[in-house]
């Protein structure tokens, strides 16, 4: 599995290095997704390049190097697209199919479903393309019922009633607490998963591994 490297805070050329790419907001995304494919589709590590848009924004461009790459690698045969939902999760996924139209990419009909035509290509809204949320939601939904969990809901009920929370999301609040107790604490989800602080067997993520598998055929 291999993504393309900023160089002297640069992006590069982008590079295809595999026929099934998926195509994530950040590098939280990509760490989350290489630790999700690696624990539970070993055997489709090495064939799917996770690729980071380097932001929401940054989707069009990234989508536009995509075409250009394929100019290189005309094998390519399915792209997937992952973007948090935040507050508007059918928002997200039109967004998402308008910079695929702008891109001559064919566009699937709904969330988690693929497109016909080559490379084909899937969209997913995290957390389920129905609910508001991001990366951050599956990964609290992945603890809830640990005993970690519960002490910073505890802190978190704390700050509400002292009229002390003003984050606008709660799950990223409730992540960014949780990583802090760890032993060695991180500051960001996907290095969390990379540490192995989320439950990756949760059935939280089910919905996200089962992505790959809608799109490439991976299992």
């Amino acid at each position: 599995m291999v993504q393309d490297e900023e160089v002297d805070g640069r992006r590069p050329r982008l590079r295809l290095d595999s026929d099934q790419i998926l195509l994530v907001e950040g590098k939280d995304e990509v760490n989350l997704l290489h630790a999700l494919i690696r624990h539970r589709l070993p055997a489709a590590e090495s064939d799917i390049q996770v690729i980071d848009a380097g932001g929401r924004d940054q989707f069009p461009s990234r989508l536009k190097a995509i075409r250009v790459a394929t100019q290189t690698r005309p094998t390519l045969r399915s792209i997937g697209v992952v973007r948090d939902a935040d507050d508007n999760p059918e928002g997200a996924f039109q967004s998402v199919c308008n910079h695929l139209e702008r891109a001559e990419f064919p566009v699937p009909e709904h969330h988690a479903s693929h497109s016909g035509g080559v490379p084909s290509v899937g969209v997913f809204v995290v957390p389920d393309g129905l609910q508001s949320g991001a990366i951050e939601t599956l990964c609290r939904r992945s603890v809830e019922s640990s005993d970690t969990a519960r002490c910073v809901e505890l802190y978190l009920d704390c700050l509400k009633k002292c009229s002390a929370l003003e984050s606008r999301s709660l799950d990223k609040s409730f992540t960014h607490a949780y990583l802090a107790a760890a032993r060695d604490p991180v500051a960001r989800v996907g290095e969390g998963a990379r540490k192995g602080a989320w439950n990756l067997d949760s059935r939280a993520f089910d919905e996200l591994v089962d992505f790959p598998s809608v799109c490439f055929g991976a299992s």
